[in-house]
């Protein structure tokens, strides 16, 4: 038994497997991520007119930053130690020229707020609750751009998942027992957990997902999968249960046709890594192109894009579910590197 814990930029997506129990009775639960929790917590202190200390361990940005840009913006004060402070930036002297005191010692009367991409206690308390105590095995996935304080953290990201690639491209080769340092994000989360005597395993989101987008029953390889998430959109070619070529770019800068036309050249093998960055994007990287037989689409902003594309897609929602596809790959990534 394990708990899978797919966070992404808008919810967090949880999953108690078991084994014994088919997937259509697993118990699940679909919550808003850490950054959009505390983002809350910062836009309440705002709204009272009470600084913020934020302390703990680095996480996930995206909502939680543009709060403290609020909140500074509205005149108050934002107190954060280090670990916390690279939640905004991997560069403490950029948190720092935003208004926010990198400080252990914030002075009293701040609203005190916990940083971490998982909150242990919530899901415990949550699944007690219903008389379901957790597991000491947990999966998490977070998407990592990693540590970068002088580098674009889209370049650096890129490079992580390249070397993945390159390195055979399977399932394992995305999945953590320990993370390495420059993977600051997943390590702070592995730090956590892992203090808490929980036996970890942490993978990165966009490949979770498309392993995970494998598992619906429609699906034939080699397969062309993508993630249309609210931050991001993933594609991966995939063959024989590795992947072989992948894409990364950010949603908001996509629109069915563009999409549509990195999609005919990402098949062609002619997306080049430059234009998907200088667009904006993460990059582009490819192995080998295998002939696609079949276009899996999964991730909350599908919708926006499934019928202006012209192209037959099967909107995958493996066991049943499409908001558990990250956690469904984390299930995989877990057998294969853990056992």
């Amino acid at each position: 038994m394990m708990l899978a814990v797919d966070v992404g930029a808008g919810t967090q997506d949880v999953l108690l497997y078991r084994e014994d129990v088919a997937p259509e009775g697993l118990y699940k639960m679909i919550m808003p991520s850490q950054t959009v929790v505390i983002s809350r917590k910062i836009r309440s202190a705002t709204d009272r007119g009470l600084d913020v200390f934020l302390h703990g361990y680095t996480m996930g940005g995206g909502p939680l930053t543009a709060a403290v840009r609020r909140h500074i913006a509205s005149g108050f004060r934002v107190y954060a130690t280090e670990d916390a402070a690279l939640s905004i930036h991997d560069n403490l002297q950029r948190v720092r020229s935003m208004g926010v005191v990198v400080t252990a010692d914030p002075p009293e009367g701040c609203v005190d707020i916990k940083t971490c991409d998982v909150n242990l206690v919530a899901l415990r308390s949550a699944f007690i609750s219903f008389d379901v105590d957790l597991p000491e095995a947990i999966a998490v996935a977070v998407q990592d751009h990693g540590f970068s304080p002088e580098r674009s953290n889209r370049a650096t990201r890129f490079d992580i998942l390249r070397d993945a690639l390159k390195n055979g491209g399977r399932i394992e080769d995305f999945a953590h027992k320990e993370p390495p340092e420059v993977l600051s994000r997943m390590r702070a989360v592995w730090r956590y957990l892992s203090d808490q005597g929980m036996e970890v395993m942490l993978m990165d989101t966009g490949p979770a997902s498309v392993f995970g987008a494998l598992e619906d029953p429609e699906c034939r390889m080699p397969a062309l999968v993508l993630n249309i998430g609210n931050g991001h959109t993933i594609g991966a070619l995939v063959d024989d249960h590795r992947i072989t070529a992948i894409f990364e770019h950010h949603t908001s800068a996509l629109d069915p046709e563009k999409l549509r036309w990195i999609l005919k050249r990402f098949c062609a093998g002619e997306l080049t890594n430059r234009e998907i960055f200088e667009d904006g994007g993460h990059g582009a990287h490819t192995e080998y192109v295998p002939r696609v037989r079949a276009i899996l689409v999964t991730g909350p902003r599908r919708g926006e894009f499934v019928s202006g594309m012209n192209l037959e897609l099967i909107q995958a929602a493996p066991w049943g579910d499409m908001m558990i596809t990250g956690c469904v790959g984390l299930v995989r990534a877990w057998r294969a590197l853990v056992g």
